[in-house]
């Protein structure tokens, strides 16, 4: 069975979404989303990774709505949502709590105000995999059942940022260590294609670094970059779609400022790059 976009390339299916990691930087995938809804490319099942888990989880829910509820959230989102300390208060917090400079009572909230009817993956519409980071064996966990709330909020468990969350006893911190783009898992979940929404671009040109934060971001997207590229090449047998991200990967994934601006390139760019696609193949 295969998905045709505009008659031209051929997707076998089912195809898989994977909704890479990013913070702030996800904003990039709503964008992506509805360019490929346009053109009618849709999911048959769905992974990700942090916030690409969230992300893919309210697309796994209700995929004819997922977009403008995405659109509302990211347009309305706030810093302070999810990080509401300020000053020497996440000092303050890490010397009480020893586990994080913030509490997750915000990505608690977020989870809820979109996902709140949806208390189980199970529940979800389309099949899902969240990625998280077992805190003692340090290797990759793909959630598929159980809690949604404790599956997300572990997959986005920022070390040092967010606290490690308990599941089923064990502890968990941020997919984005060790999966932060999860295409095996995709394949490993039955799909025959890919459809990579990155929150950076892995082949793109890296500035470097000239401040603090700039150089966590650098240090991560070089590391994250690598695994995307090792996979890649791992799985040139598979058609994949990787639309470009307008992100530059310097970018702090815990900024909002751009996200208007990267909701709107992202769009954009998505639709060149399937229309590119499509002449490619004529």
């Amino acid at each position: 069975m295969t998905d045709t976009l505009d008659g031209s390339i051929r997707l076998p299916r089912p195809i898989g979404f994977v909704l890479g990691g990013g913070g702030s930087l996800g904003a990039v995938q709503v964008g992506m989303l509805r360019a490929l809804f346009e053109r009618g490319i849709v999911p048959d099942l769905v992974v990700g990774t942090s916030i690409g888990a969230f992300n893919g989880a309210v697309l796994a829910a209700d995929p004819a709505n997922a977009i403008e509820q995405l659109d509302h959230f990211w347009r309305s989102s706030k810093r302070g949502d999810a990080f509401p300390l300020r000053g020497i208060k996440p000092f303050l917090y890490w010397r009480r709590t020893r586990q994080s400079f913030f509490p997750n009572d915000g990505l608690i909230r977020s989870i809820k105000s979109v996902l709140g009817d949806h208390l189980r993956i199970e529940d979800l519409r389309l099949p899902f995999g969240a990625v998280a980071i077992d805190v003692e064996r340090a290797t990759p966990v793909l959630f598929r059942a159980g809690n949604l709330e404790s599956a997300l909020l572990a997959s986005a468990a920022i070390p040092g940022i967010f606290p490690p969350v308990n599941r089923d006893g064990r502890m968990f911190y941020d997919g984005g260590l060790g999966n932060n783009v999860p295409m095996r898992d995709a394949i490993g979940m039955g799909a025959q294609s890919l459809v990579v929404l990155d929150t950076t671009s892995p082949t793109a040109d890296l500035r470097a670094p000239d401040t603090l934060m700039d150089l966590f971001s650098y240090v991560t997207e070089v590391y994250a970059r690598q695994m995307v590229l090792r996979d890649l090449a791992e799985l040139s047998h598979v058609p994949i779609l990787y639309p470009p991200s307008p992100a530059p990967g310097t970018m702090s994934p815990l900024d909002l400022e751009h996200t208007e601006e990267l909701l709107e390139s992202s769009y954009l760019d998505t639709l060149e790059y399937l229309t590119l696609k499509v002449a490619a193949t004529t």
